[in-house]
């Protein structure tokens, strides 16, 4: 899908489809203080696309270069704030163009776009001064779609919706500019997983946004058990704003806590198959899991710019989650990106910071070719993301 936004109705222009020209339509209703959005279709196996003379990149079959991020937007909520106009504070635009600079085949992003929830609070007119906030075109466009210019048009987008786009906050910018699927006005609470496919590779998207954090919600694990109970794959990804098998920090001195029970319980209900890997957001962190051999590696991409969470600040292997155990992980208290490149039937998986160094990576075995705990594989002295170092 090609989209772009216009000032009014009658300025959406045509799209050039390898050398054609088709209108591009309206998307309808148009939310109150919104521009109107403009799109089309771009039919698989076109070769070439531009809109107003600017080319747009064509998914490519099975791509060799994924990026993922999440929870990008500059915090500002009741007296919290973030300092918006520092970039060493908020690094989003810097994040966006170290992860342009990967020249990705495919952009993740895992959820939570908006982050202006309130306005500017009083003695912080230095970090945030002038700022919009709330659920309109200004406040996506300066937590989202500035920020982002770069890294839009370097590659093509799957969008996560996260909690701060559920039905009580930003909803109407998310269903209206970045949903997948056509729109009535409403927001949905649930709506239905849906898969991307590029070739071989395969993305199942998963909307979590309304999902219970801290406490099992045992309706909420039947609906998406319900909907994951579908899943026949091999070897997908499983995107999702809230992880199965992340953590965050607890009060000082106890141990870290898992997050999503209602997931957890839900993988339990419904078993998927052919998992293998899932990635997240919410906790602002980077994070790898790796659970028995049962459960998929879960990593959690969430330090894409907003207001970094408390760090891990022991291992959680050993810890118990429902069903399951973590037998490794890696927690980086960093902003940044992830890079999974394809290397032969396995990944390699980097967190890299804004200026792209890298600040830890490890191979995904290809499903079913997982390497026993301690081996390290072939690509230099990288372990295996299923025993990280």
């Amino acid at each position: 899908m090609a989209k772009i936004v216009v000032a009014t109705a009658e300025q959406c222009p045509a799209i050039i489809v390898d050398g054609a020209s088709y209108p591009m339509s309206v998307r309808r209703p148009v939310p109150d203080n919104f521009p109107p959005l403009c799109e089309a279709m771009i039919p698989s196996g076109a070769r070439s696309a531009t809109v107003n003379g600017q080319t747009l990149v064509i998914p490519k079959p099975n791509p060799s270069t994924v990026i993922a991020f999440g929870d990008t937007g500059c915090r500002i909520k009741g007296t919290r704030a973030q300092n918006c106009k520092n970039a060493g504070e908020w690094p989003f635009e810097q994040v966006a163009a170290g992860a342009a600079a990967e020249n990705p085949d495919l952009i993740i992003h895992v959820g939570d776009f908006v982050y202006r929830e309130s306005p500017c609070p009083a003695g912080s007119e230095a970090e945030c001064g002038g700022t919009t906030e709330g659920d309109n075109w200004e406040t996506y466009n300066t937590d989202f779609f500035a920020p982002a210019a770069k890294l839009l048009a370097s590659a093509p987008w799957v969008f996560t919706r996260g909690n701060h786009e559920d039905c009580t906050r930003s909803w109407r910018g998310w269903f209206y500019y970045l949903g997948p699927r056509a729109w009535n006005g409403v927001c949905e609470q649930y709506p239905a997983p849906y898969t991307v496919k590029l070739g071989s590779f395969e993305l199942i998207v998963m909307d979590t946004s309304a999902a219970a954090e801290d406490a099992l919600d045992e309706k909420q694990a039947s609906t998406y058990a319900e909907q994951m109970k579908g899943i026949q794959t091999s070897g997908a990804w499983l995107v999702s704003h809230y992880p199965f098998w992340g953590f965050k920090a607890d009060v000082l001195g106890k141990p870290s806590i898992p997050v999503s029970p209602t997931l957890q319980e839900a993988w339990n209900i419904a078993s998927p198959k052919g998992i293998s890997l899932v990635l997240s957001g919410h906790v602002h962190l980077f994070e790898l899991v790796a659970l028995g051999p049962d459960r998929p590696t879960q990593v959690v991409a969430g330090g894409g710019g907003t207001e970094l969470a408390t760090p891990l600040t022991a291992s959680v292997n050993g810890a118990a989650v429902r069903g399951s155990t973590v037998v490794a992980s890696q927690s980086e208290h960093q902003f940044g990106f992830t890079v999974l490149n394809r290397q032969g039937s396995a990944w390699r998986l980097t967190l890299k910071n804004p200026g792209q160094n890298a600040l830890f990576s490890c191979t995904l075995s290809a499903p079913g070719s997982e390497m026993p705990a301690g081996h390290h594989s072939n690509h230099g002295d990288e372990p295996n993301c299923g025993t990280p170092q």
